[in-house]
Protein backbone atom coordinates (compact mmCIF):
# COMPACT_ATOMS: atom_id res chain seq x y z
CA UNK A 1 0.00 0.00 0.00
CA UNK A 2 1.21 3.50 -0.84
CA UNK A 3 2.69 5.50 2.07
CA UNK A 4 0.47 8.52 1.29
CA UNK A 5 -2.66 6.36 1.55
CA UNK A 6 -1.51 5.00 4.92
CA UNK A 7 -0.90 8.54 6.19
CA UNK A 8 -4.30 9.70 4.92
CA UNK A 9 -6.06 6.74 6.62
CA UNK A 10 -4.16 7.39 9.86
CA UNK A 11 -5.08 11.08 9.82
CA UNK A 12 -8.70 10.23 9.05
CA UNK A 13 -8.87 7.80 11.99
CA UNK A 14 -7.20 10.31 14.32
CA UNK A 15 -9.71 12.98 13.29
CA UNK A 16 -12.61 10.55 13.87
CA UNK A 17 -11.34 9.67 17.36
CA UNK A 18 -10.86 13.38 18.15
CA UNK A 19 -14.46 14.19 17.07
CA UNK A 20 -15.84 11.33 19.21
CA UNK A 21 -13.87 12.62 22.20
CA UNK A 22 -15.22 16.17 21.69
CA UNK A 23 -18.81 14.83 21.52
CA UNK A 24 -18.20 12.84 24.73
CA UNK A 25 -16.68 15.90 26.41
CA UNK A 26 -19.68 18.02 25.40
CA UNK A 27 -22.04 15.37 26.79
CA UNK A 28 -20.16 15.40 30.10
CA UNK A 29 -20.18 19.21 30.43
CA UNK A 30 -23.97 19.43 30.08
CA UNK A 31 -25.37 18.96 33.57
CA UNK A 32 -28.79 17.78 34.69
CA UNK A 33 -30.15 18.65 38.13
CA UNK A 34 -33.49 17.49 39.60
CA UNK A 35 -35.40 20.47 41.04
CA UNK A 36 -38.94 19.18 41.71
CA UNK A 37 -40.72 15.89 42.28
CA UNK A 38 -44.45 15.24 41.92
CA UNK A 39 -46.86 12.31 41.71
CA UNK A 40 -49.82 12.94 39.37
CA UNK A 41 -52.32 10.79 37.54
CA UNK A 42 -50.45 7.57 38.20
CA UNK A 43 -47.12 8.98 36.96
CA UNK A 44 -44.06 10.32 38.74
CA UNK A 45 -42.92 13.66 37.34
CA UNK A 46 -39.39 14.91 37.93
CA UNK A 47 -38.65 18.48 36.86
CA UNK A 48 -35.05 18.82 35.68
CA UNK A 49 -32.77 21.79 35.14
CA UNK A 50 -30.41 21.43 32.19
CA UNK A 51 -27.27 23.60 32.06
CA UNK A 52 -25.39 23.79 28.76
CA UNK A 53 -22.32 26.00 29.40
CA UNK A 54 -20.98 25.42 25.88
CA UNK A 55 -21.85 27.96 23.18
CA UNK A 56 -23.28 25.26 20.91
CA UNK A 57 -26.27 22.97 20.68
CA UNK A 58 -26.23 19.17 20.81
CA UNK A 59 -28.59 16.74 19.08
CA UNK A 60 -29.56 13.95 21.46
CA UNK A 61 -30.79 10.52 20.42
CA UNK A 62 -32.97 10.64 23.53
CA UNK A 63 -32.87 9.99 27.25
CA UNK A 64 -33.85 6.78 29.03
CA UNK A 65 -34.34 6.55 32.75
CA UNK A 66 -35.63 4.61 35.68
CA UNK A 67 -36.60 5.36 39.26
CA UNK A 68 -35.88 2.84 41.96
CA UNK A 69 -35.48 2.34 45.69
CA UNK A 70 -32.88 -0.24 46.58
CA UNK A 71 -33.37 -2.83 43.85
CA UNK A 72 -37.10 -2.16 43.33
CA UNK A 73 -37.89 -0.34 40.07
CA UNK A 74 -40.71 2.18 40.59
CA UNK A 75 -40.98 3.59 37.08
CA UNK A 76 -39.35 3.98 33.69
CA UNK A 77 -38.96 6.79 31.16
CA UNK A 78 -37.90 7.04 27.53
CA UNK A 79 -37.82 10.15 25.34
CA UNK A 80 -37.77 10.82 21.64
CA UNK A 81 -34.74 12.49 20.01
CA UNK A 82 -34.38 16.21 20.75
CA UNK A 83 -31.88 19.08 20.60
CA UNK A 84 -30.25 20.76 23.59
CA UNK A 85 -29.86 24.52 23.11
CA UNK A 86 -27.15 26.56 24.83
CA UNK A 87 -27.88 28.10 28.23
CA UNK A 88 -30.30 26.97 30.95
CA UNK A 89 -33.57 25.18 30.26
CA UNK A 90 -36.12 23.20 32.25
CA UNK A 91 -38.03 20.08 31.27
CA UNK A 92 -40.10 17.40 32.96
CA UNK A 93 -39.45 13.66 32.86
CA UNK A 94 -42.69 11.70 33.24
CA UNK A 95 -42.02 8.21 34.55
CA UNK A 96 -44.58 5.45 33.99
CA UNK A 97 -45.17 3.91 37.39
CA UNK A 98 -45.04 0.18 38.07
CA UNK A 99 -48.15 -0.05 40.28
CA UNK A 100 -47.21 -3.26 42.11
CA UNK A 101 -43.68 -2.23 43.07
CA UNK A 102 -44.75 1.32 43.95
CA UNK A 103 -47.63 0.09 46.13
CA UNK A 104 -45.33 -2.30 47.99
CA UNK A 105 -42.80 0.49 48.57
CA UNK A 106 -45.53 2.90 49.75
CA UNK A 107 -46.92 0.29 52.17
CA UNK A 108 -43.44 -0.38 53.53
CA UNK A 109 -42.86 3.37 54.01
CA UNK A 110 -46.16 3.74 55.88
CA UNK A 111 -45.43 0.78 58.15
CA UNK A 112 -41.94 1.99 59.07
CA UNK A 113 -42.90 5.72 58.95
CA UNK A 114 -40.03 6.63 56.65
CA UNK A 115 -39.65 8.68 53.50
CA UNK A 116 -37.67 6.56 51.05
CA UNK A 117 -34.83 8.05 49.06
CA UNK A 118 -35.58 7.42 45.42
CA UNK A 119 -32.68 6.94 43.03
CA UNK A 120 -33.04 8.19 39.45
CA UNK A 121 -30.77 6.82 36.78
CA UNK A 122 -30.73 8.45 33.34
CA UNK A 123 -28.88 7.41 30.23
CA UNK A 124 -28.06 10.38 27.99
CA UNK A 125 -27.85 9.09 24.44
CA UNK A 126 -25.58 11.53 22.60
CA UNK A 127 -24.43 10.76 19.04
CA UNK A 128 -22.50 7.46 18.87
CA UNK A 129 -22.24 6.93 22.68
CA UNK A 130 -24.35 6.92 25.85
CA UNK A 131 -23.53 8.44 29.23
CA UNK A 132 -25.11 7.19 32.47
CA UNK A 133 -25.89 9.52 35.40
CA UNK A 134 -27.42 8.73 38.79
CA UNK A 135 -29.19 11.09 41.22
CA UNK A 136 -30.72 10.58 44.66
CA UNK A 137 -34.13 12.21 44.96
CA UNK A 138 -35.38 12.95 48.43
CA UNK A 139 -39.06 13.90 48.01
CA UNK A 140 -38.96 15.78 51.32
CA UNK A 141 -36.25 18.15 50.02
CA UNK A 142 -37.66 18.70 46.51
CA UNK A 143 -40.74 20.85 46.05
Amino acid sequence: MNTNIKIAIGLGLAYGVYKLYKIYQLGEEITYTPVAFNYTMGNIEVKMRLDNPINTSLKMRGVDGKLYTGSTILGTFSSAPFEIKEGVSYFTLVFKVDAINSSAQLLQSLIFKTIPVITMQIIKKIPFISIKETFDLNPAKLS
